[in-house]
């Protein structure tokens, strides 16, 4: 498994912007275009454009040949690769994507002010009492972390909205480790936060205990 990552530091140059509109599919390219925000634009087009560089990569693929599918809850995956797995989240200024060979799910969150009862109403009651037992200047934080261990479980799961958030546990570990009690019957899974800026949390989940060590940075000029 591995963990890649854009650091959109600024917007594409006009230049850039049309090569990776050039890469993409025709209904991608009408879902960029509908964006009001250029910000939100970009980084749903270099998502796209970092895992078809993936594929190409690993697998020697030509970009003409990449097809995209979604599973009933809309996960996407890659046709004629059924045991290639991927997940994309971007926020702010960072794109991030983790691949590999079992199923995976990678959240990303800028860290902004945010109302608790949230937690309280998402959270399971065991979140919501780690949550609230911190101290007050530690609890912004760990409310990230505990999002986005949740949030990366979801998508690794792949069954969205059906999946409710208090439906299972996450609790951060050591060295960046979570433990998490899943629902009846779901096969086991592994989390683990990385530290990849600041001012944002990170979190990837998978099938398997395999995390990469660090993230591949890749640039626009790479892709």
């Amino acid at each position: 498994m591995k963990i890649y990552a854009v650091y959109m530091d600024q917007l594409p140059g006009s230049d850039q912007f049309q090569r990776m509109m050039d890469m993409v599919s025709e209904e991608k390219r009408k879902k960029v275009n509908r964006y009001k925000f250029p910000e939100d634009a970009n980084r749903t087009l270099i998502g796209e454009v970092l895992i078809r560089h993936i594929i190409k990569e690993t697998f020697d693929l030509p970009n003409e040949q990449i097809t995209f599918t979604e599973g009933r809850y809309g996960k996407p995956s890659v046709a004629g690769l059924p045991d290639f797995h991927f997940n994309i989240s971007h926020s702010g200024k960072w794109i991030v994507c983790g691949a590999g060979s079992t199923p995976i799910g990678v959240d990303v969150e800028k860290i902004k002010p945010i109302n608790f009862a949230i937690a309280e109403r998402f959270f399971s009651p065991s979140e919501h009492r780690d949550l609230m037992e911190k101290k007050e200047a530690e609890r912004l934080s760990y409310f990230y972390h505990l999002w986005t261990m949740k949030e990366s479980f979801i998508k690794q799961a792949g069954k969205g909205l059906s999946l409710p958030l208090d439906s299972f546990s996450v609790k951060l570990g050591e060295q960046g480790r979570a433990s998490i009690e899943t629902p009846p019957d779901y096969p086991p899974c592994y989390i683990k936060t990385y530290d990849i800026d600041p001012g944002y949390k990170m979190a990837v989940c998978t099938a398997a205990d395999d995390f990469s060590n660090g993230i591949v940075m890749k640039s626009y000029d790479e892709l």
